[in-house]
């Protein structure tokens, strides 16, 4: 499936009416599924836009992140799969945020008949975060954040393989399918993480995640996001209270917060562009999936 809409290509939307649990995610890890060396002075341009971002940002950190190759549903028994390999922070900085980006776009089908194939493409997640009274948690994100500052975001972030294979260098890990399942556990526990690090939910209060969808963000060359739905018992008067108090991990990374109904959600594309246009690309992206759920399922059975 690719659907593009706004700043969103649609890579899958979820196939049930009880969205995609970890039972139903089948990944295959492999260095192939790594980006693809570019010649040496592209390279070494890299290096140059990280040391410049480094300076403009000095709260920047290279951490390793997955990569995510491709993804396709598996008709015959269910399952979304996912073909991943690593990657990291700067390498996503210096390919998909490249002012030549379009340009190595350009290289790999050329060289790959693959458009992707020279770019990071850093997996993220992010999360519909839904309170019991029924409203979508976003933020405003900082300064400090390394893309899309100042724009209204859903919390997210990335899946870490240093949770899995530990904090080693990328080119030490070791891609086979004995990590898979810790791999997608991963990815499950990670936005759970985020959620607390930046909003200051325990953990307790969150429901399991389930996949809602994948998109790919076409402002940053189609860095690719999964996105999760996830139920909070607290009221979104309480969620904004707790985050108020300052006091979670990553408070540094957003500035405000805010609570809109799920209602409101549905229509403020079409209702309320201006303020359509202050959402991040993530943010849009998870509201695209939910309104793709919410006609096929919801509407769909009443």
């Amino acid at each position: 499936m690719n659907l593009l809409i706004d700043v969103v290509n649609i890579i899958f939307a979820t196939k049930s009416g009880h969205l995609t649990d970890k039972s139903k995610v089948k990944i295959s890890l492999d260095k192939l599924y790594n980006r693809q060396i570019l010649p040496s002075k592209q390279e070494e341009d890299i290096d140059t836009i990280w040391k410049k971002r480094l300076h403009e940002n000095p709260t920047l950190f290279n951490g390793t992140k997955f990569r995510l190759q491709s993804a396709h549903y598996n008709e015959s028994d269910m399952t979304l799969c996912l073909n991943m390999g690593v990657t990291c922070y700067k390498d996503f900085l210096g390919t998909n945020w490249s002012p030549d980006a379009l340009s190595l776009q350009s290289l790999g089908l050329e060289r790959h008949d693959d458009s992707q194939a020279y770019l990071s493409d850093a997996l993220g997640v992010g999360a519909m975060l839904r309170t019991a009274d029924d409203k979508m948690i976003i933020l405003e994100r900082s300064d400090q954040c390394g893309e899309d500052q100042g724009k209204w975001d859903r919390p997210g972030g990335h899946a870490e393989p240093k949770e899995v294979y530990g904090d080693i260098p990328m080119e030490m890990i070791e891609l086979n399918s004995s990590s898979s399942e810790a791999v997608v556990e991963e990815l499950f526990s990670s936005i759970i993480g985020e959620i607390v690090d930046e909003v200051n939910i325990p953990a307790q209060y969150l429901d399991e995640p389930k996949i809602i969808g994948l998109f790919r963000n076409t402002l940053n060359t189609g860095k690719p996001n999964m996105e999760f739905l996830v139920g909070c018992s607290l009221s979104s008067k309480e969620v904004i209270e707790r985050y108020q108090e300052g006091v979670q991990k990553e408070s540094f990374e957003s500035t405000n917060i805010r609570a809109i109904s799920m209602e409101d959600v549905l229509t403020i594309q079409q209702d309320d562009p201006e303020t359509w246009e202050s959402f991040a690309p993530g943010a849009r992206g998870v509201i695209i999936l939910y309104k793709i759920y919410h006609h096929r399922f919801t509407l769909g059975n009443k």
